[in-house]
C-alpha cells in the first residue's frame, strides 16, 4: 500500500480507465456530476420533511409513511453496487443519463400518485433509479480526475452531501409553509423534474469513462448482496414504528447466513478467475478495510443525530422544519468551508486531518450538549450557531479525507463498484444510526421529559467519534511500507 492509496491520488499506471488522450472532468463537468448527487440527497430529506402533509391528505398510517421513507433507502441501497458495475461496463454518463430519466419519471409518478400504496412503488422505482446515478459521480471523479484535482472533486463531493441536507429541511419547509398551487406535498416531487432537466442538459460536459474490459454481470453475488442489503435495512427503517415485531428480528438474524454466502460465493468466483460483484482481494485491502469501518461508524453516528436533532427540535423547541433547517445552516456552511479549504491537506496527511477533524467534532458534540443542558428545552437557533458552525467544520476535515481513502486503492476500472460499495456502507449506517440511537432516545423518554435523553445520545457520539480517530490511525502507511514506496521512487527517478 502507497501514500496514493492513501490520499487517492494517482501514481500513473491503472488509474484511468480510458486512453490519456479522452478528456478530464473539468469544473463545468464536476458541477453537472455534483448537481446529479445533490438530487438524490435533497429529494431524501424534502420528502421527510413534507410527510405531514402527505399523511393528512392519502389518509396514511405511520407504518406506510415509514414505507415512502424505506421504500427509496431499501431499492436505492441493495441496487447501487450493480449500478456502479453497469457504469463500469457501459460507460458512466450513459448510465448516468439513463437514471436521471428513471428517477425524473418516477417522480412524475409521486407527483400524481393517487393512493399511498402507489407512492410507495414510486418511491421504489426513485431508488432504482438513484442507484444508477450515485456511483457513477463517484466513479466519474475517480476515473477522470487526479492529483490536486481529484482532491478539490472530492471535497466538493462531500461538501455536498451536508449541504443539500440543512438545503432540504429549508426547501421541505418552505414548501409545505408556501402550499404553491395548492400542491402541498405533490410540490416536492414536482421539484425533481426541472432539477432532473437542468442534470441531463449539464450531461454535456460530462466526460464518458468506462472499463477497458467490460466484465459480465454476476447474478448470483447481486441477488445475494441486495437480499442481505433488504434485511438490515428494512427492519431497522420499520422496526421503531412497528414495535420491533418477531419479523424484524428474524430478518436482522437471516442477515447473516446471506451476507456469509455473499462472501463466499465472491471468494470462489474470484479464485477461479471469474468477475465477481464485489472482488475479495480488492475490499480486503488495508485502506478499503479501515476505511469502510470509518465510514460505518462516522454514518451510524451522523444519522443517528440527524433523527434525534430533528424530533429534539421539533418537540423540545417547537421548530418547524423550516426552523430546523436554518438551526442546521450553521453547519452547513462550516462543513462546505472545511471541505474546500482542507482539499489541500487531505493530500499531504489525510489520515491527521480525519483524526483532527473528529477530535474537533467531539468538542463541539460536547459543546451542544452543554448547551442543551443550560437551556432545555426552550433553545433557540442562535443559541446552538457555535457547536453547529464548529461541529460542521470538524465533520468536513473528516469526511473529505475518509472517501479519497475509501476509493483510492480501487482501480479506475472498478471505480463503479468501489462507489457502490461505500455508498451502500453509507446508506446502512445511516438506517443504523436511525434505529439503533433513535429507539434508545425514544425508550430514554424522547424529547418530552428532561434532557437526559439526549444527553446520553450526544454522549455516546463523542464516545464513538473518538473512536473513528483512533481507527482512522490505522490507515498510515507502516514504516516497511513507506521504505518500499521511497525505494520504489528512487529507482523510477
Amino acid at each position: 500500500m502507497t501514500t496514493a492509496l492513501i490520499t487517492g491520488t494517482s501514481t500513473g499506471r491503472g488509474q484511468r480507465s480510458d486512453p490519456a488522450a479522452a478528456p478530464d472532468l473539468g469544473g463545468l463537468g464536476l458541477v453537472a456530476v455534483l448537481i446529479s448527487y445533490a438530487l438524490q440527497v435533497l429529494n431524501f430529506f424534502v420528502v421527510t420533511v413534507a410527510l405531514g402533509s402527505l399523511e393528512s391528505e392519502l389518509h396514511a398510517s405511520q407504518s406506510v409513511l415509514e414505507l415512502v421513507v424505506a421504500g427509496f433507502g431499501v431499492a436505492y441501497a441493495s441496487s447501487v453496487v450493480l449500478g456502479g458495475r453497469l457504469g463500469d461496463n457501459f460507460g458512466r454518463r450513459r448510465v448516468l443519463r439513463l437514471g436521471l430519466v428513471w428517477f425524473g419519471a418516477a417522480s412524475v409518478w409521486c407527483a400524481v400518485a393517487p393512493s399511498a400504496g402507489l407512492l410507495v412503488a414510486g418511491r421504489i422505482a426513485q431508488g432504482l433509479g438513484a442507484s444508477l446515478v450515485a456511483p457513477q459521480v463517484l466513479a466519474t471523479i475517480q476515473a477522470r480526475t487526479e492529483g490536486a484535482s481529484r482532491a478539490r472533486a472530492m471535497a466538493w463531493f462531500g461538501a455536498m452531501a451536508g449541504l443539500a441536507t440543512c438545503v432540504a429541511f429549508i426547501v421541505g419547509g418552505a414548501l409545505v409553509s408556501a402550499d404553491p398551487g395548492g400542491l402541498g406535498w405533490r410540490a416536492a416531487f414536482w421539484l425533481d423534474v426541472p432539477l432532473v432537466l437542468t442534470a441531463l442538459v449539464a450531461q454535456r460536459w460530462v466526460p464518458e469513462s468506462r472499463a477497458e474490459r467490460p466484465q459480465r454481470v454476476d447474478a448470483i453475488g447481486t441477488a445475494l448482496l441486495a437480499v442481505a442489503v433488504v434485511l438490515v435495512i428494512l427492519p431497522l427503517t420499520e422496526g421503531r414504528a412497528a414495535g420491533w415485531p418477531w419479523w424484524t428480528w428474524l430478518m436482522l438474524a437471516a442477515c447473516v447466513p446471506v451476507l456469509g454466502a455473499f462472501a463466499a460465493w465472491e471468494w470462489r468466483m474470484e479464485g477461479r478467475g471469474r468477475d465477481a460483484l464485489v472482488p475479495p482481494s480488492l475490499v480486503r485491502t488495508r485502506a478499503m478495510v479501515t476505511g469502510l469501518a470509518v465510514t460505518a461508524i462516522f454514518f451510524t453516528v451522523f444519522g443517528g443525530f440527524m433523527f434525534v436533532f430533528a424530533l429534539v427540535a421539533e418537540v423540545a423547541a417547537g421548530m418547524d422544519p423550516l426552523g430546523i433547517g436554518w438551526t442546521l445552516t450553521p453547519f452547513a456552511v462550516s462543513f462546505l468551508g472545511a471541505s474546500l479549504l482542507g482539499s489541500r491537506a487531505a493530500q499531504r496527511d489525510p489520515v491527521r486531518m480525519m483524526q483532527r477533524g473528529a477530535l474537533i467534532a467531539a468538542v463541539a458534540l460536547a459543546a451542544l450538549a452543554l448547551v442543551l443542558l443550560v437551556t432545555w428545552p426552550g433553545f433557540s437557533s442562535w443559541q446552538l450557531a457555535v457547536p453547529m458552525l464548529v461541529l460542521g467544520a470538524g465533520q468536513g476535515m473528516l469526511v473529505v479525507p475518509l472517501f479519497g481513502t475509501v476509493l483510492g486503492g480501487v482501480p479506475a476500472h472498478h471505480a463503479g463498484m468501489g462507489g457502490g460499495v461505500l455508498i451502500t456502507t453509507m446508506q446502512m449506517a445511516l438506517g443504523l444510526g436511525s434505529a439503533l440511537v433513535g429507539t434508545v432516545f425514544l425508550e430514554l423518554g424522547g424529547a418530552t421529559g428532561s434532557a437526559m435523553p439526549v444527553e446520553v445520545v450526544l454522549a455516546a457520539s463523542v464516545v464513538l467519534v473518538l473512536v473513528t480517530a483512533l481507527v482512522a490511525g490505522r490507515l498510515r502507511p507502516r514504516a516497511a511500507e513507506r521504505s518500499e514506496e521511497e525505494a520504489a521512487a528512487t529507482m523510477a527517478a
